[in-house]
């Protein structure tokens, strides 16, 4: 299944309307991992060309998505957001979008709902361009 695209945030035909309507939660457009504790729900988002990250959303059905962290390596531990990604009594529905920029606007692609089915450690460079070690989790399709 190829994702939505949706050609603006908000509004009645934006994506976090969609994002309402498909997880019960208000997204948060300004963080990648967006867990919501009172539906044990997390929204992941990915956004294109963000080189401190290593997210490979080519195949929908099995994506690879990178946990929290610009500078340093990545701790699995982290508490905001990776800590409770990962801990399945917190999160028990994930969802994925993905931000794109087509010329001079954003354009969002909903690509529905996962479950984690592996992990990876691989070396990236940092936000501060600083080789480090990135955690990308590896998503299929629920």
């Amino acid at each position: 299944m190829e994702p939505l695209r949706f050609t603006k945030w908000k509004g009645e035909d934006g994506i976090e309307t969609y994002i309402k309507q498909q997880t019960g939660c208000k997204p948060y457009s300004g963080a990648g991992i967006c867990p919501r504790a009172f539906n044990n729900t997390t929204i992941l988002r990915s956004v294109d060309d963000t080189y401190y990250y290593d997210d490979d959303l080519s195949n929908p059905e099995e994506p690879k998505y990178t946990l929290f962290g610009h500078n340093g390596d990545q701790d699995e531990n982290e508490k905001k957001f990776n800590k409770p990604l990962l801990d399945p009594l917190k999160t028990k529905h994930i969802f994925l979008y993905r931000v794109s920029e087509e010329g001079t606007r954003k354009v969002w692609y909903w690509y529905g709902k996962y479950s984690i089915t592996g992990k990876t450690i691989k070396e990236n460079v940092g936000k501060d361009y600083k080789m480090r070690k990135i955690v990308i989790l590896s998503l299929k399709r629920a």
